[in-house]
C-alpha cells in the first residue's frame, strides 16, 4: 500500500491563501546529510508570482534564480480532509524593503521574496514536509520487523521521526507500548551490505477503520544511536532526491 503522487489541475488561487505557511524545500545535501527546508508565509498572490516573507533560515540575495519545491497544507472546509500541495518554482526576486500596503508610503517595510507560480497543469499533491516522510512502494523494497505478536507487518511510510505500519486486525498494538524494530533498506552500507537500522520505538497511535482488515499503527523512534540516525538520514536523503527527480520528470 503506497500513496501515489498525483497531478492536479486545481488552480493555486483556489487553495492557497494569504498568511499560509510554506515549507520551502531546496536540494538535499547528501554530503552533509541534511534536508534544507525553510519556513515562510504568503504575503501576496499576483498573476505571475507569489510574494512571501523572508524565510527561516533566511534566503540570501545571491540565491535568486535557485530552484526549489514550495509546499503547503490545505484543509477542505466540507470534509476537513488535509492535503499537502507543492510546485516546483524559482526565486524570482529579493526585495529588501517590500511594503505590504503598496499604496501607503508610511506602512512598515520588510524583507520579502518573489516565487514563480506553478506552470500549466496546476499543483501537485505531495508528501513533502518538515520531517520528510516517504511513502513505501514495492519498488523501494524497504521492510520492517517489529513485535512478533503483530503478525504480518507492512511498512506504509517512514521519516526521521518514526514509521507508519499496517498490521492485521484486531491490532495487538496499544498506545504507549514500547518495542524493538529493525528496518531493512536495499541501499548498500559502508561495508557493502544491505543497510539495517535497529532501535526502540513507541506506539503513538492506532487507527482502525470499519470494514478494513488492517490497522494503521504509528511508531515514534526513541533515542536512536548515532550510527542508526546517520544511516536513516542517508536513506531519507536518497529516496527524497529520487522522488524529487521523478516529480520533475513527470512535470516535463
Amino acid at each position: 500500500m503506497a500513496t501515489v503522487t498525483k497531478k492536479s489541475n486545481v488552480s493555486i488561487d483556489k487553495v492557497l491563501r494569504l498568511q499560509t505557511r510554506l515549507d520551502l524545500i531546496f536540494d538535499v545535501d547528501l554530503i552533509n546529510d541534511f534536508i534544507d527546508v525553510r519556513n515562510a508565509m504568503v504575503l501576496d498572490i499576483t498573476d505571475n508570482k507569489i510574494i512571501i516573507t523572508q524565510s527561516d533560515p533566511p534566503i540570501l540575495k545571491s540565491m535568486v534564480g535557485r530552484s526549489l519545491e514550495a509546499t503547503f497544507v490545505s484543509r477542505d472546509m466540507v470534509t476537513s480532509e488535509v492535503t499537502r500541495w507543492g510546485w516546483r518554482c524559482q526565486i524570482l526576486d529579493f526585495m529588501p524593503k517590500y511594503r505590504l500596503h503598496q499604496d501607503d508610503p508610511d506602512s512598515e517595510s520588510m524583507q520579502a521574496l518573489a516565487l514563480s507560480r506553478p506552470t500549466v497543469g496546476g499543483l501537485t499533491e505531495t508528501n513533502a514536509r518538515m520531517d520528510y516522510r516517504l511513502s513505501i512502494g514495492t519498488d523501494k523494497k524497504i521492510t520492517i520487523q517489529t513485535h512478533p505478536s503483530f503478525g504480518r507487518v507492512s511498512l506504509l511510510d517512514f521519516s526521521a521521526g518514526g514509521v507508519l505500519i499496517a498490521i492485521p486486525t484486531p491490532p495487538q498494538a496499544k498506545v504507549g507500548m514500547r518495542l524493538w524494530f529493525t528496518l531493512f533498506f536495499p541501499l548498500p552500507s559502508s561495508s557493502g551490505q544491505q543497510t539495517t537500522i535497529n532501535g526502540e520505538a513507541e506506539v503513538v497511535r492506532v487507527t482502525v477503520n470499519d470494514g478494513e482488515h488492517i490497522a494503521k499503527v504509528g511508531l515514534k523512534f526513541l533515542d536512536l544511536d548515532l550510527n542508526a540516525t546517520r544511516a536513516l538520514q542517508k536513506a531519507i536523503n536518497f529516496y527524497m532526491l529520487e522522488e524529487q527527480r521523478n516529480r520533475n520528470r513527470n512535470l516535463l
